[in-house]
């Protein structure tokens, strides 16, 4: 007699550090249609269930550790579409407000491991001198811990990590950053040249499994038109759905292929492979039993932090102070600034505001909320603001 039962072949979990739980609750996840496609080819089961999205497979009961049924070949994709479900998302995530056409890629191909996760998001570049950096951007230190710009620094005026005038840490997990940004292509689009030109030498490279890199050449081609042109019909019809290099007339740029988005209007692709290296992507073991534990791969939001502006009612001079000492305000003032960007949160901060005068207090004081954006400028730099009215 056979044993039957389902294995857990792996689960994907959404984290935000915008929520006191860190459980994000803003995307809905749905399998493309060849993803569906697979499952059913492979028995499996995949369903989401709050934040994260679990998947499990049929297995033969009396093996151990358990073996798929069906075998899962080395090369196997699952593709995955969020959609977001929260019109605030852009208002309390450090991202930039979205862009036509862009979209994120997360995969396990990225290799991506901190703090005994692994994340599906790209690794966040270590800090260099040579880069400029504005508020928002992320860099890492050598120990891999992540920080954020909260002050501009450039070639030219270089503040390193250790300035808390210009760097603010987070921790050592692993964040979504512009670098998990692709543009979208359909396999057949209008490629805009920017200015007249008699050919297009089209280098397209993809995933090279053997080197982990996207070095594997898919598509080298020249067009030469009959006229002198400002754009063309650039065909891609011979792509797998996936990420790829796209280079035209020596501009480089990365890409995402999958016509499903067409109208989709999908905030990420979550790309899942199982291959034999690197481990991240290792959802079976070589004998094709299940790997003990399941990968777990998660994708990680950083709230966004603002200028926190208070606005007196009474036009009051009063004074606010953070009870944890770790932000400090322009006191006093009728109107009360943050002296750096505070991290938006839905746990509030326990702060208290003093009029001098009348040694009046009131705590805890209301705290900013996504619900309104203003941006203010401090030195140089513009930062995203929030405005908090007090009736005091």
């Amino acid at each position: 007699m056979i044993d039957i039962n389902f294995g857990n072949l792996f689960a994907i979990e959404l984290l935000h550090s915008y929520y006191k739980d860190q459980l994000c609750p803003d995307f809905n996840i749905s399998a493309s249609a060849e993803t569906v496609k697979a499952i059913n080819g492979h028995n499996m089961i995949v369903k989401q269930q709050d934040n994260q999205l679990f998947a499990g497979v049929h297995c033969d009961g009396n093996v151990n550790p358990l073996k798929p049924f069906t075998t899962i070949d080395e090369g196997t994709q699952f593709t995955f579409f969020m959609k977001l479900n929260n019109p605030l998302f852009f208002n309390f995530t450090n991202l930039p407000s979205t862009v036509p056409g862009k979209i994120y890629y997360f995969t396990n191909r990225n290799n991506n491991v901190a703090n005994g996760k692994s994340f599906l998001s790209s690794k966040i570049d270590t800090y260099k001198n040579t880069n400029t950096y504005i508020p928002g951007d992320l860099a890492t230190n050598t120990p891999g811990m992540v920080y954020r710009a909260i002050g501009s620094s450039d070639p030219l005026h270089k503040f390193g990590l250790t300035d808390t005038n210009h760097w603010m840490k987070v921790d050592n997990n692993q964040y979504l950053s512009e670098k998990d940004a692709l543009q979208w292509l359909p396999s057949l689009s209008t490629y805009q040249l920017g200015s007249l030109q008699p050919s297009a030498v089209i280098a397209v490279m993809g995933y090279n499994t053997a080197t982990a890199t996207y070095n594997k050449s898919v598509i080298s081609n020249t067009i030469t038109f009959a006229n002198l042109v400002e754009s063309f019909k650039l065909d891609l019809n011979i792509l797998q759905p996936g990420k790829y290099s796209l280079t035209v007339n020596g501009k480089q740029q990365w890409i995402y292929i999958n016509d499903e988005l067409n109208g989709n209007n999908a905030f990420a692709v979550i790309d899942i492979f199982h291959e034999a290296a690197p481990a991240s992507c290792k959802l079976l073991d070589v004998s094709g039993h299940l790997v003990i534990p399941s990968p777990k791969y998660s994708i990680n939001f950083l709230s966004r932090a603002t200028i926190w502006k208070y606005i007196l009612a009474s036009n009051k001079s009063g004074n606010i102070s953070d009870t944890a000492n770790l932000y400090q305000f322009a006191n006093p003032a009728s109107v009360i600034t943050s002296l750096t960007p505070i991290p938006l949160s839905n746990k509030a901060l326990n702060l208290k505001l003093t009029f001098p005068l009348n040694n009046q207090e009131f705590s805890p004081i209301a705290c900013a909320d996504p619900q309104r954006l203003v941006t203010i400028k401090k030195g140089t730099d513009t930062y995203p603001c929030s405005e908090i009215f007090l009736n005091f």
